[in-house]
């Protein structure tokens, strides 16, 4: 009876642990913790998309600016190309995702420039380009990114942020660059696991 009831609370601890150890860290190129940015409105009303343009205040002039946010549990890729008003000749850039799924385009600034691999971009000056795109699961994903067909503009830039509220900060990035979800054990699930193996020691011993 008491080996039933010490499995039982064992599974509970467990079921717990594993619970806390899947809240995970979100890194850039295996190597490079980012943070989220968190919306107290809905994606498609933070990129603010009218005059053929976006509006987040993160546009950049003949740059690529990616950024994850999260709003009510759900957490959201966002591309944006380029800043109106400057005057160039028409840009051009495509995206490839692995394991795109269509599906979960939340927004594209026009309907044409997604496909079943991601996205194909053409712009003036007038305006930007970009997309909104969610992650299926928060928790784990690993994600592979390629941009290709860039005319126009050479600059990547991946913007992290942090609880402070000061601005992100930038990493410049490559054409080809990943996103990954990386559980990491928080001190509450070390500290439970060490308990675990103690208790599970000590009724060893006594029996």
């Amino acid at each position: 009876m008491k080996t039933k009831f010490l499995n039982i609370a064992l599974a509970s601890m467990l079921l717990v642990v594993t619970n806390i150890a899947n809240a995970g860290i979100i890194t850039l190129n295996n190597s490079t913790e980012i943070g989220v940015l968190s919306l107290s409105e809905s994606f498609k009303s933070f990129y603010d998309y009218r005059r053929s343009s976006s509006h987040t205040g993160y546009e950049q002039e003949a740059t690529a600016v990616m950024f994850l946010a999260e709003h009510n549990g759900a957490l959201a890729l966002y591309t944006l190309l380029d800043a109106s008003g400057t005057k160039h000749n028409k840009r051009t850039a495509s995206l490839a995702i692995s394991d795109f799924d269509l599906s979960k385009v939340l927004l594209v600034d026009d309907s044409s420039e997604k496909n079943k691999n991601g996205f194909r971009w053409k712009w003036v000056d007038c305006c930007t380009d970009g997309m909104i795109y969610e992650i299926d699961d928060i928790d784990n994903f690993d994600i592979d990114l390629e941009f290709s067909n860039v005319s126009g503009f050479s600059d990547f830039k991946f913007l992290s942020f942090s609880d402070s509220g000061k601005g992100p900060v930038e990493f410049d990035i490559s054409n080809s660059f990943s996103i990954q979800a990386v559980p990491e054990p928080t001190t509450i699930a070390i500290f439970a696991l060490g308990i675990i193996g103690l208790a599970s020691r000590r009724f060893k011993k006594k029996s």
